[in-house]
């Protein structure tokens, strides 16, 4: 098994795994969460061309994507950051409490500087902008499928916070990310007030915060800009 790095004149990069016995061919599965008809077959296209045997499930909801992850597994999600019932980078949170080992590879409009590396430290594998050509799309795509990663070269990300937290900790912050207190994140979680206490503490580490009124904000930051 050996990695080949791959880049494009529009400054994007990835690595991706190559060589090693696949044995028999396993159907993969893979989503794609959008509310633009445009945009998702574009995507649709961009797959089909990386391996018409890909198993597509489509959605234009937040809840739509949870629920196919309760039907899993996936190999994958392209996820815009602009859905129905959900806006910003608050789905990629939720995607990363629900699935931590999903890869995520983030579809967005938005052609904000620093919106690549914010999602890349809230989990996610890979960014494209939907402005993307076919070509540029079908690569980022292999890429996350083969198990690399696809972001600007200034934005490689190192370690993001489903690498710094437990998976309880990523339901927490998603709780946390729609604004529940602490009661609430309880009820909803199934713990006590202390345990989320806990937990808290260890977001705001991560995040580099120190109370949480700083942590809502880092959270919910760039969500309006991201909703594209």
């Amino acid at each position: 098994m050996g990695f080949v790095f791959l880049a494009d004149s529009r400054g994007y990069a990835g690595t991706c795994a190559i060589g090693g016995d696949r044995g028999e061919h396993v159907i993969r599965r893979l989503i794609i969460a959008d509310d633009h008809p445009i945009c998702v077959s574009a995507l649709t296209s961009a797959v089909n061309a990386v391996d018409e045997g890909i198993l597509v499930s489509t959605t234009d909801t937040l809840s739509g994507v949870r629920d196919l992850i309760a039907q899993g597994p996936f190999d994958a999600l392209l996820l815009d950051l602009a859905l129905k019932d959900s806006q910003g980078l608050a789905n990629l949170v939720a995607v990363q409490a629900a699935a931590p080992k999903l890869p995520v590879l983030v579809v967005s409009g938005n052609a904000a500087a620093d919106l690549p590396a914010r999602a890349a430290m809230l989990g996610a594998r890979g960014f494209l902008n939907k402005t993307a050509p076919l070509a540029e799309m079908k690569s980022a795509i292999a890429v996350i499928l083969e198990g690399g990663t696809w972001f600007p070269l200034r934005e490689e990300p190192a370690d993001s916070l489903a690498d710094k937290l437990s998976p309880a900790q990523m339901r927490v912050m998603a709780e946390l990310a729609q604004g529940k207190s602490n009661k609430l994140i309880a009820y909803s979680l199934g713990l006590t007030e202390p345990t989320i206490k806990s937990h808290l503490s260890a977001i705001y580490r991560a995040i580099g915060v120190h109370n949480r009124s700083q942590a809502l904000l880092a959270l919910r930051q760039g969500l309006d800009e991201a909703a594209a």
